[in-house]
């Protein structure tokens, strides 16, 4: 189910202390997260071609939230698990290299 210009973004979006097998493919801007437990998968929309996806518990519940920054503008939009909110800021330029620290 890959492809080539797949990202993979590996992080426990379950909640369960182990990552799981996630990718983010640019061109479609759909994540597909694989919980090895239940053998089942996920397809989300979020982010456009030119997003770099990071996933990490931003709302601070536990579960790795799925995010993109936008190197563009210097927006990330992530997508709070606790509430199914979406979080907005401005934090960067297009020269910056995000990270994460889960």
């Amino acid at each position: 189910m890959g492809s080539l210009s797949d990202t993979p973004v590996p992080s426990d979006f379950d909640g369960d202390g182990k990552a799981e097998i996630a990718v983010w493919r640019p061109a479609a801007g759909r994540w597909y997260i694989r919980n090895i437990g239940t053998n089942t998968v996920t397809e989300i929309q979020w982010g456009v071609i030119g997003d770099t996806p990071l996933a990490a518990d931003y709302d601070g519940d536990g579960k790795a939230d799925i995010a993109v920054w936008r190197p563009l503008t210097g927006m990330w939009y992530i997508r709070n698990s606790a509430t199914n909110t979406v979080t907005e800021t401005s934090w960067g330029i297009a020269t910056d290299i995000p990270v994460t620290n889960d």
